[in-house]
């Protein structure tokens, strides 16, 4: 079984969300962001901070194709799983096949936006066509309101390569061509224009030279007429339909998620750091109206006794190092400490207005005989309500290892008690959800004891809408992967190369996001494993223990690489160590135990395992298919009979040869072993072989 990330209680994700974005902000960061490319180009350090070898940056010239879905956030409002499940359909059906017809190439996507790569600008607009006609037979059947329509614009010029990704020039008209265009229609470039010629049953109306944002000369701009027997017009009989064009213009849309610019002209480098440097000062100064950021917490500086210098200086020293422990909890959670200029506060309710925090966590130290005692508690910071408390007891003279690993569980449990009530905040106002933060939270609301594909998909559509509002938002990123991990189990007719494909991408990007979250390197260690890579996966695996050496999550998700590595007896070890650490254990790491004894053959282990796992909350599904296996090999056939209805009510068409096609592991021990256990197992339980 595929390596679970790390959800809220009980399931995962991980990266700081961003402060609530105001449209002033947006126009400021664009324009700054232009002159930190700029200024980037002169250095030789990636926007990571990883060196890297400039001749790989190159340019070309090359057809660039961007599509967008029209009314998309509208279809998400009225059913995102449903919408999400069809865009998928239609991009398996329709879209893919038409890009691979004419020797395109997917650089990147964003919710319901596509950027495409051609050789030619013949080829883009065949492709355009295809799709745009495909989909008008397509929603013939279809009511008006479920109608799904793409706007395309196509360009034909310079860009810059850097690896698999493209900006440039080509790139941003092609962005705005296809704000130009009507929903199911295609606006291409005068380059595109030119070299098509008559080789397509197509006509052009010409609509003249349109002044768009952000392009400081004017683009001669032409609309596809798909109806073949339609005559090329001039711009002059175009005003209508121009004058509606502009309109789009100015809308937001997935376009922004798409392109980096990484090139402007030097003559509007001036203007630009003045119109975005005032936006940001007047931004600054407006009122924060969309309150704190999600999963937005404020440390403050826990009390010690009055006259007490030395426990004082303790209560410094350990505030310190709960933020850094908070921190390392869960790349979701913002974290910010209170500094010293702010002064000290009399209550939570002092200091969270000046932090922007939506809630605060405080304490104090109390000295007592051989120990220090930490009492914290977490308050809402609009209604002042405790929502957590915890008393940490430490050992004086303070081991230092043992001082972090007890802070770091007290964090661990906030954690799960902050997801809680985000949660439940998120869901108690779906229609305000407007930050991709809140979208994620409510993926993770969506109940993961319901294993089924339908349930995976809507937490997909979540998670995606949260990628296009924010297309860095690492726990969104990593609920992508998570989810997609699910699909692997439960998907009988799961196409796996795809599948793996998405998790390679989403889990890379995660990673170069945020170097120093352990849950992306989780991740990435488990993409890596699905991928064949195990070196490269276990070095992913030990650098995220090596980021939190005191977390019991990832000491047993490293137990889990150990099974999928054929090395069970090693998994059972850790899996001690990781229940040591944070007793009794989570259902994780009870779950990789159960596995690791079933591979072994101990059978009365892993039922004793498994059934401790179904008392915790988590996936069912999971459980069932060990826990039919062990009840077969003990001769519990009722018992077992039970799991194998879970497995095939969650898992439709299920069977052995499905099972071993889905590949957790193609180690050669593994397999052995799987096959000596896991699969004998459930044949004898009645799970059928093809």
């Amino acid at each position: 079984m595929p390596p679970k990330t790390r959800m809220a209680p009980g399931s995962a994700g991980r990266t700081v969300p961003a402060t609530p974005i105001t449209i002033s902000t947006i126009a400021a960061i664009q324009s700054i962001a232009v002159i930190a490319v700029v200024l980037r180009s002169h250095d030789s350090r990636s926007p990571f901070g990883v060196a890297v070898n400039r001749s790989v940056v190159t340019r070309k010239l090359a057809a660039i194709l961007i599509a967008d879905v029209v009314g998309f956030s509208r279809h998400m409002e009225r059913d995102d799983g449903g919408t999400f499940a069809r865009l998928r359909e239609i991009r398996e059906r329709i879209v893919d096949p038409k890009i691979a017809e004419q020797g395109g190439r997917v650089v990147k996507t964003a919710g319901d936006g596509m950027l495409l790569e051609f050789g030619s600008a013949d080829a883009a607009l065949r492709c355009a066509i295809d799709v745009q006609r495909a989909m008008q037979a397509d929603n013939q059947s279809k009511p008006s309101d479920q109608r799904i329509e793409f706007r395309i614009g196509i360009n034909l010029g310079d860009i810059i390569v850097d690896g698999n990704d493209i900006a440039g020039d080509g790139v941003n008209v092609a962005s705005r061509l296809e704000a130009l265009a009507e929903p199911g229609g295609i606006c291409v470039s005068s380059a595109v224009r030119e070299q098509v010629h008559g080789s397509l049953d197509v006509g052009f109306d010409d609509i003249g030279e349109q002044q768009v944002k952000n392009i400081m000369r004017p683009i001669r701009v032409f609309a596809v007429a798909l109806d073949s027997t339609a005559a090329s017009h001039s711009a002059g009989d175009q005003t209508k339909r121009t004058a509606a064009r502009n309109g789009n213009a100015s809308r937001a849309s997935t376009r922004q998620a798409l392109l980096h610019p990484r090139s402007a002209w030097a003559a509007a480098l001036l203007a630009l750091i003045a119109i975005g440097l005032g936006a940001f000062w007047w931004n600054a100064r407006a009122p924060n109206a969309a309150g704190p950021p999600a999963m937005s917490v404020g440390v403050l500086p826990l009390a010690a006794p009055a006259g007490n210098a030395s426990t004082t200086q303790r209560a410094e020293s350990l505030t310190h190092d709960l933020s850094a422990q908070l921190a390392r909890a869960d790349v979701a959670i913002r974290v910010i400490p209170m500094t010293a200029r702010q002064g000290s506060p009399r209550n939570s309710g002092d200091v969270a207005p000046a932090l922007n925090a939506r809630y605060v966590l405080e304490g104090d130290v109390q000295p007592r005989r051989e120990l220090s005692e930490i009492r914290l508690r977490l308050v809402n910071a609009t209604s002042g309500e405790q929502i957590w408390n915890e008393i940490v007891s430490l050992k004086e003279p303070a081991i230092a290892a043992e001082q972090m690993r007890l802070l770091r569980t007290a964090m661990e449990h906030l954690r799960g008690r902050l997801f809680e009530v985000e949660i439940g905040r998120a869901i108690a106002e779906p229609t305000r959800a407007t930050t991709a933060m809140d979208y994620v939270l409510r993926a993770q609301a969506i109940d993961n004891a319901d294993k089924s594909l339908d349930r995976l998909r809507r937490q997909e559509a979540l998670y995606e809408e949260g990628l296009r509002r924010d297309p860095d938002l690492v726990p969104a990123l990593l609920g992508v992967y998570s989810v997609l991990d699910g699909q692997l189990d439960v998907d009988s007719n799961v196409d796996r190369a795809q599948l793996v494909r998405r998790m390679d991408e989403v889990t890379s990007r995660a990673v170069n996001l945020n170097r120093t979250a352990p849950e992306t390197w989780r991740a990435r260690a488990g993409a890596l494993m699905f991928m064949g890579r195990w070196d490269a996966a276990l070095e992913a695996d030990a650098r995220a223990i090596q980021l939190d050496p005191d977390a019991a999550w990832l000491i047993a998700s490293h137990a889990w690489l150990m099974s999928m590595a054929g090395r069970p007896a090693e998994a059972v070890t850790l899996v001690a160590q990781a229940v040591a650490m944070d007793p009794p254990g989570s259902w994780w790491t009870i779950r990789v135990g159960c596995e690791a004894h079933l591979l072994l053959g101990q059978y009365d282990q892993a039922i004793a395992a498994c059934e401790r796992a179904t008392g915790h909350a988590g996936d069912e599904f999971d459980i069932a298919y060990f826990l039919a296996a062990a009840y077969a090999h003990t001769g519990a056939t009722a018992r077992a009979a039970q799991e194998t209805a879970k497995i095939l009510r969650g898992s439709p068409g299920f069977t052995i040869a499905k099972l071993r096609a889905k590949g957790y592991s193609i180690n050669p021990e593994y397999m052995r072993l799987a096959e000596a256990h896991w699969y004998t197992g459930l044949r004898k339980a009645g799970i059928p072989e093809q």
